[in-house]
């Protein structure tokens, strides 16, 4: 998709990339190539170093490069091209107001990685190096700003952050409610949900029980392997609102098996919590 795109470029806009489009113009090689571009001259040669530049960056691999460019609401545009070094995470913490990052879970290139306050959170750090593209939900505001700040990591600027992305197609709502929009089911972990997270890793930090964190690593990994089928939806209707959907489509994958498996007893216990706290 990012060889169609025309907003990134300085002074054009959804509706000049549009008009563009409309006259034929559905590539940079399009643009670069025609005698007369549908624009005026002056535009025309502020455009043409701005289109050979992305030609280099994308050729280089230089998602950054985009994600410094495009607007928050056109950051999907990067998904295609970059989606084998795709990385999706989340974050959960202990809920306090200077918060401790209690675990983290990764899924890139078919992989699950976690990663566990006081074992082995340092290697995050190494790991976020390889991911091209992150793909978050309300990360611009929370996962990210935290990783950056608390444990001290840089994340890739590339960043989609599907909570504005599905907000643009009018799915609103936190991750479990998105989820269930496109027939996204938690089955085990129905019910459980940031909150229930925070309560998880009190009672581990109390009891030392293993049950309780893998618990609480299912639920975290469940929000990343959600993430994925939720991208391909949005990129999906996306691509609908553009000249190249019968050219781009889009397979949506089935949901990746999590690696961790909720112990029953330790999610009713969460779920019952008002009227039995455990911290």
């Amino acid at each position: 998709m990012l060889g169609h795109c025309f907003c990134h470029l300085p002074g054009v806009g959804p509706k000049s990339e549009s008009s563009l489009w409309d006259a034929g113009i559905h590539t940079w090689e399009d643009f670069l190539c025609a005698a007369s571009p549908p624009v005026s001259a002056a535009k025309a040669a502020s455009m043409r170093p701005g289109l050979e530049a992305s030609r280099e960056a994308l050729e280089a691999g230089e998602a950054d490069w985009f994600a410094a460019r495009l607007r928050t609401a056109n950051s999907w545009r990067l998904f295609p091209h970059f989606l084998p070094h795709a990385g999706y995470l989340d974050i959960e913490t202990d809920g306090e107001r200077d918060p401790v990052v209690t675990a983290v879970a990764l899924y890139h290139q078919g992989r699950v990685t976690t990663y566990v306050h006081g074992r082995n959170m340092a290697d995050l750090e190494e790991d976020l190096a390889r991911v091209k593209v992150l793909v978050t939900f309300n990360g611009k505001c929370f996962d990210v700003p935290i990783i950056e700040r608390v444990l001290g990591m840089r994340c890739p600027k590339a960043h989609v952050d599907l909570r504005f992305v599905l907000k643009s197609l009018g799915v609103s709502g936190g991750l479990k409610a998105c989820e269930k929009r496109f027939g996204l089911s938690r089955r085990e972990l129905d019910g459980v949900d940031g909150w229930s997270a925070v309560l998880l890793w009190r009672e581990f930090e109390r009891s030392r029980s293993e049950n309780v964190l893998e618990t609480l690593l299912a639920y975290n990994v469940a929000d990343v392997l959600s993430l994925e089928v939720l991208m391909a939806h949005a990129l999906d209707e996306l691509l609908l609102t553009t000249p190249f959907a019968a050219r781009k489509s889009v397979a949506i994958p089935s949901m990746a098996e999590n690696p961790f498996a909720a112990d029953p007893d330790v999610v009713e216990m969460v779920r019952g919590v008002v009227q039995r706290p455990f911290y």
